[in-house]
Formats: structure tokens, sequence, C-alpha cells
């Protein structure tokens, strides 16, 4: 991640891994994401990072 933001910001580093770990990890290897709400804010939370990083 580090390389495609060009500097290291070591906030948004975590913001990504955590989301990662939320929506790619729980959510989609190992299924731990049940609640549609949850998945629902896991995505806005993803699409706010997008924003801060275009």
């Amino acid at each position: 991640m580090q390389k495609y933001l060009g500097v290291y910001n070591g906030k948004l580093l975590k913001e990504f891994e955590d989301l990662n770990d939320e929506l790619h990890i729980a959510g989609y290897y190992r299924g731990m994401l049940h609640s549609v709400g949850i998945v629902k804010e896991a995505l806005k939370a993803a699409k706010a990072f997008i924003e801060k990083i275009k």
C-alpha cells in the first residue's frame, strides 16, 4: 500500500489494514460477518477511505 500512496502515512496504512481485515479477511475468507448492518458500515468506511486517498 505504501508504494501506491507515494508517501508513507502510518494512519492511512493502519486504516487500510483494518478495512482489509474487516472486509476481506473476516467477511470473505472466514465468513465471520453475518449482520448486514456491519457489512454496510464496513463498506461505508471503505468508501470514505477511498475518498481520502483520491
